[in-house]
């Protein structure tokens, strides 16, 4: 393959999984070996990678506005790619892909691409049988593209200033995030539980107690806050960018699967995820400073979208996620304001 061949990527979401492709593609910039690298994203995610250095290109895919739509289609029927990696794997891939005139579009096989993904590739593959995290299989991919696959490493992540937000002492700063995507809701612990966390780590730790939510999420915010007895508030952040700041200068995420937890994991701030139906070691939090709290029960993890009896999430104590919490601010508890994160 020449050196000089061009690359779309595409990674359309979900946010997390967009952050979870982020090691990848910064391989593939630092590898020297495409003169260009585009990235097509959907709306929704296109702030996380449209200021990436090297890229050459962000290709947005206008999913919230069906208007578009067409136009969308004769852009990407337009494109002369030399090769398509396709790191998303299910029927929205498929269909960009199909519109796409690359000679190589590189993929996921079967179980790893769903919906018939794998029809639109010309070239499937699968990674060997202990590579099981997304972040470890995107990485491991790039060989088919004559890249070396270096080790999984933090990436740099191209939002809000590099810093953390203002801090007023230098108290522990513990955030809670009580939501998921609309899509994911049965990951979801429970409102009165991440109160009792919080009142917990408030009283023992002397720590400032925020909750987090996006624009959907805020009648958890107020559930969770409302169930507090220790003094709390909402963590007030307007775009990714300003997440990214509050998230830099927390001393611990406590979630479920979703973007803050895996944006703060990227970040280097210490997580702590809450599982149930979902594997841990496909989509847990991929790099170092972080745990994950399960409940152990048998019929977890699963593929789900549903269930009437959340008993992963439901028998997922207390106690057992406050000790785990207290155990990751005891090793890696931010340094007072001034001084460098190690």
């Amino acid at each position: 393959m020449a050196d000089s061949a061009s690359l779309l990527v595409v990674r359309l979401s979900s946010l997390g999984d967009v952050l979870f492709a982020l090691p990848a593609v910064q391989a593939v910039l630092a590898s020297g070996r495409f003169e260009r690298v585009s990235w097509l994203v959907e709306d929704r995610a296109a702030a996380l990678v449209r200021e990436l250095p090297g890229l050459h290109e962000v290709v947005v895919f206008p999913r919230r506005d069906k208007g578009r739509w067409p136009a969308h289609a004769k852009q990407l029927r337009a494109r002369r790619d030399d090769v398509v990696l396709d790191l998303q794997g299910n029927l929205k891939s498929r269909l960009q892909l199909m519109l796409l005139r690359a000679p190589l579009k590189l993929g996921f096989d079967a179980p790893l691409a769903k919906e018939g993904a794998q029809k639109a590739l010309t070239e499937r593959w699968l990674p060997p049988g202990d590579v099981k995290h997304r972040v470890h299989a995107n990485l491991a991919i790039l060989a088919r593209l004559g890249i070396d696959p270096p080790p999984a490493s933090r990436p740099d992540v191209p939002l809000g200033t590099g810093r953390g937000a203002p801090r007023d002492d230098d108290r522990p700063r513990i955030v809670l995030h009580p939501g998921t995507s609309a899509f994911g809701q049965l990951k979801r612990w429970a409102p009165e539980r991440f109160a009792a966390l919080g009142d917990r780590l408030a009283s023992a730790l002397d720590a400032e107690v925020l909750v987090s939510g996006g624009p959907d999420e805020q009648d958890l915010v107020r559930a969770v806050v409302d169930g507090m007895h220790a003094p709390s508030g909402a963590l007030r952040t307007g775009s990714l960018g300003e997440l990214a700041d509050a998230l830099r200068g927390t001393d611990l995420l406590v979630a479920a699967d979703s973007l803050p937890l895996h944006l703060a994991n990227a970040l280097g701030t210490p997580v702590l995820g809450l599982y149930g139906p979902k594997d841990p070691a496909v989509t847990g939090p991929a790099f170092d400073r972080s745990a994950v709290v399960r409940a152990g029960v048998a019929c977890s993890p699963c593929t789900l979208r549903r269930c009437r009896d959340r008993i992963c999430m439901e028998r997922l104590e207390v106690d057992a996620v406050e000790a785990a919490a207290r155990d990751l601010l005891a090793r890696f508890r931010a340094p007072s304001r001034g001084e460098a994160r190690p």
